[in-house]
């Protein structure tokens, strides 16, 4: 199961899976250095932040902020 980390409030992290679900787990049952928007995979119960993911996804919403904030003048 592949799912991000939408925010952290104190010592719980609230995720979203690829459907939409979200859930929460407490912190000490994830990687420490665990932040918004990274990237998780569980293996064998264990939750595992996965970087090239993560990075990928980073780079997939900044172009979509640059294109969509290149646009925005024609709009106002």
């Amino acid at each position: 199961m592949i799912c991000i980390v939408d925010r952290i409030e104190e010592t719980t992290a609230v995720c979203q899976r690829e459907d939409r679900s979200v859930f929460t787990l407490p912190l000490s049952c994830l990687p420490q250095g665990i932040k918004e928007g990274d990237v998780l995979r569980e293996e064998n119960g264990a939750f595992k932040t996965d970087p090239d993911e993560t990075s990928e996804r980073r780079k997939r919403i900044r172009q979509k902020m640059k294109n969509l904030f290149s646009l925005a003048p024609f709009f106002l």
